[in-house]
């Protein structure tokens, strides 16, 4: 009888603790689903990037790049920037960049953008 009312034990236990893993099982394949490389980042806003560039953005992670395809850029709302300003990005949470573009010349300007990241790596405006 003692062997039955630990083994009942021992088997409410496994469920219990299986249970409450499961949640942490699927925060962690949403955050392997948007997982980020630099050079994902940089190809999307149209930067270049010289290093580290299959390194993952994770959160609290930046890059710094050379804005070369204006046109992707604008795409985000961040317009009027020209070839070669200075690309920042911060990755400030799980599904957030923050883009900072300056420039120098032809006359000196820095705009800025936050954006969303979706669950295929895709970046997109944020609605906020």
């Amino acid at each position: 009888m003692s062997s039955t009312r630990r083994t009942t034990r021992l088997l409410g236990l496994v469920f219990i603790c299986a249970a409450l893993a499961t949640p942490a099982v699927a925060q962690n394949v949403r955050q392997q689903s948007s997982q980020l490389t630099r050079g994902d980042v940089a190809e999307q806003l149209g930067a270049k990037v010289t290093s580290s560039q299959n390194e993952e953005l994770g959160v609290g992670s930046s890059l710094t790049g050379t804005l070369v395809d204006p046109a992707k850029l604008a795409k985000f709302g961040i317009s009027g920037m020209h070839e070669g300003a200075r690309v920042s990005v911060m990755r400030v949470a799980p599904d957030k960049l923050r883009i900072e573009v300056d420039e120098m010349e032809p006359t000196p300007l820095t705009k800025k953008a936050t954006l969303r990241i979706d669950e295929k790596g895709r970046l997109a405006p944020s609605a906020s």
